[in-house]
């Protein structure tokens, strides 16, 4: 074979490589903490090229999760309490053994859960909100990344994080008469993100954006 056979041969894997690299199917598993939303996340995630979803409950055990050999992992809402177990069941012993290496973002519950397991404090909201949309301000980056100042989403929870510990950063919060009630945090050292509010929400006018970013920051982190 001549020398620029050779060459052409070579960049062609090449190419083949890179584009087999770019179209990688990303597997995200959902540990639904029996909310009725869950299954629209799901079908936000599925919506976006490249996805495979998966969904166990949050009664799994660790070896289930590890088993699904996740690229990502979301944990959805629900109702209930993150120092209740049967309220979280396996979540908060996914975001200990699992989110310090595999991108996780949590929603409502799931911030929740995060907050609690890392050592913060969850209470009461002001009022119980349900089906409200709230004007959020953020920080501009991660899950926020490209979106406007001031976007509304919807609402759905009667508890909030009240002390959110050292190792999250806020990001994004929303004001309830004189509180400012915390609505997003990022892990300072694992990729962990968690928003209060809900992304697949008709209330939510970025929602589709805010799970490309996670889904983007995924594919930074296998490169």
């Amino acid at each position: 074979m001549s020398e620029q056979a050779v060459d052409r041969r070579d960049a062609a894997r090449g190419t083949q490589t890179q584009a087999q690299a770019q179209t990688r199917t990303q597997r995200v598993l959902f540990v639904d903490n029996y909310d009725s939303f869950t299954y629209n996340l799901v079908e936000y995630v599925s919506q976006q090229a490249n996805t495979e979803t998966a969904v166990v409950k949050n009664t799994a055990s660790l070896a289930d999760v590890r088993a699904a050999d996740p690229d990502a992992i979301i944990i959805s809402p629900g109702p209930g309490h993150p120092k209740n177990d049967r309220d979280v069941g396996v979540s908060t012993a996914v975001l200990r053994e699992f989110s310090p290496d595999v991108p996780t973002l949590g929603v409502c519950l799931g911030l929740e859960a995060a907050v609690y397991e890392f050592g913060g404090a969850v209470g009461r909201a002001p009022d119980p909100i349900h089906g409200k949309a709230s004007t959020v301000d953020h920080d501009g980056t991660g899950v926020f990344a490209g979106l406007e100042q001031g976007f509304q989403a919807g609402r759905y929870h009667s508890l909030v994080a009240t002390d959110v510990p050292d190792c999250f950063e806020v990001t994004a919060t929303a004001t309830h008469g004189n509180a400012e009630l915390v609505m997003g945090i990022r892990h300072r050292e694992y990729p962990i993100e968690c928003v209060q509010f809900h992304p697949e929400s008709v209330l939510t006018a970025v929602g589709h954006d805010i799970i490309e970013n996670f889904l983007a920051a995924v594919d930074g982190a296998d490169e």
